[in-house]
C-alpha cells in the first residue's frame, strides 16, 4: 500500500528542530480540578549532540513518564502543564499532535523496553524498519527494503538479507532489540531515547547492545537519553547522570564526579545496593519502605520518609539546588553542606 506523504508544513516544522535537547521546568500533570496531581515536577536538563544522559532511579521514579512527555506520548489524562522542551530551535510543547507524529521517528528515535510487545507481529521486520524511511523521506518500496537491509547489517543481525522477511517472533530477544534499534535509526534522528534497552537480556547481549548504541551514536552524532535503574551501566556508558525520585530530580552531574562523590542520601543508597567483588562477604544494603504514590507526594523532600538523615527541616519544602556543575537537592547532603 502506498505510504501517505508528510505535509510540506510538517516538513518545515521538523527542519527547524535540529540539535541538542534542552528541558526547562518540565511538569506533567494528571487529572482535573480537585483530583489534579503531578507525576513529574520541575525537571531541568540538557543533552548535547554526541552526549549520553543516564536517567536513573527506582521503578516508579518517573523515568519512562519523562520519556513519554518528551515524545508527546503521555497516557490518557496526562499533559505537560508547565515547562519547555526544545530540540534545537524548535519548541516541542507548542506542536500539534500531527506535528509531533511527524517529528517522532525522524528527529527523535525511541527504543522501547519490550521489543516483542512494541513490534507489530503481523509485519515483517523489513516492512517495519522501512516504514519510517518511506513515510518521512518519500522512498519507494525498493529503496525502503534496501535501507532495511543496510540497517540490519549495521546493527549486526547475522545473515540479514535472508532475515528481512522474518517476523518478530522468529528472532531472539537480543535480535529483536537490534531490530528496534534499526527502526529507531532509520531516519538518522538527532535524539535517541533508549528506555531500558537491555531489560531481560543476558549480560553478553546486553554489552553488545550498549556498545552498538555507542558506536552508532559516534557515527551519527546523536544525543542519547539512556533510561535505566542499573547504575553500573550508567558508569560505563553515560557522560552525565540525573537521578529521579518520585518525579523530581535529587541529583545531577557529570558521571565521574557523581560516582566519586554522590551527595544525596538516595543516590548513596542506590550505589550501596550494587554488588562489589571486593566485598563479597558483606550484605547488600537496601532502602526501607517504598516510593510514594503521586497522589500522596510529601510537601518537602520526597525521599524524607525513607531517609536516615531526615529532620523536621526536610518536611517543610522541597530543598533548593546546591552546587554548580554537580547539583543536589538535599538539606543534609552526604559529606556535609556544600
Amino acid at each position: 500500500m502506498e505510504q501517505n506523504r508528510l505535509s510540506e508544513r510538517g516538513m518545515r516544522t521538523i527542519a527547524q528542530g535540529l540539535g541538542a535537547l534542552h528541558v526547562e521546568d518540565l511538569t506533567v500533570t494528571f487529572g482535573r480540578g480537585k483530583k489534579t496531581f503531578q507525576v513529574i515536577e520541575s525537571l531541568n536538563f540538557s543533552v548535547a549532540p554526541g552526549e549520553t544522559l543516564g536517567l536513573v532511579g527506582e521503578s516508579g521514579s518517573g523515568k519512562s513518564m519523562t520519556a513519554a512527555a518528551l515524545l508527546g506520548l503521555l497516557p490518557w489524562g496526562g499533559r505537560i502543564s508547565r515547562g519547555s522542551v526544545r530540540l534545537g530551535d524548535q519548541e516541542l510543547t507548542h506542536l500539534s499532535a500531527r506535528a509531533m507524529r511527524e517529528l517522532r521517528g525522524r528527529e527523535v528515535g525511541m527504543i522501547f523496553q519490550n521489543p516483542l510487545s512494541s513490534l507489530n507481529p503481523s509485519m515483517t521486520v523489513a516492512q517495519q524498519i522501512a516504514e519510517p524511511y518511506r513515510l518521512y523521506l518519500g522512498a519507494d518500496a525498493r529503496a525502503g527494503r534496501a535501507r532495511a537491509l543496510e540497517l540490519l547489517q549495521e546493527v549486526g543481525v547475522p545473515d540479514a538479507e535472508r532475515r528481512l522477511d522474518d517476523y518478530p517472533h522468529q528472532f531472539s530477544g537480543g535480535m529483536r532489540q537490534r531490530v528496534m534499534i534499526a527502526m529507531a535509526l532509520a531516519c538518522k534522528p538527532k535524539l535517541l531515547i533508549a528506555d531500558e534497552p537491555t531489560t531481560a537480556l543476558d549480560v553478553i547481549i546486553q554489552a553488545q547492545i550498549l556498545k552498538l548504541i555507542r558506536r552508532l551514536q559516534r557515527e551519527h552524532g546523536m544525543a542519547v537519553i539512556f533510561i535505566t535503574h542499573d547504575l553500573s551501566l550508567v558508569a560505563e556508558y553515560a557522560d552525565q547522570v540525573m537521578v529521579l525520585y518520585a518525579g523530581r530530580t535529587v541529583e545531577r552531574g557529570r558521571t565521574p564526579e557523581f560516582f566519586a562523590n554522590p551527595r544525596h542520601p538516595y543516590s548513596r543508597a542506590l550505589l550501596n545496593s550494587i554488588p562489589r567483588l571486593a566485598n563479597g562477604d558483606a550484605r547488600l544494603s537496601d532502602i526501607d519502605g517504598l516510593p510514594p504514590r503521586p497522589q500522596a507526594f510529601p510537601t518537602g523532600c520526597r525521599f524524607a520518609p525513607r531517609c536516615t538523615l531526615r529532620t523536621e527541616d526536610c518536611e517543610l519544602r522541597y530543598p533548593p539546588a546546591s552546587g554548580e556543575g554537580h547539583q543536589f537537592f538535599c538539606v543534609h547532603p552526604v559529606g556535609g553542606a556544600a
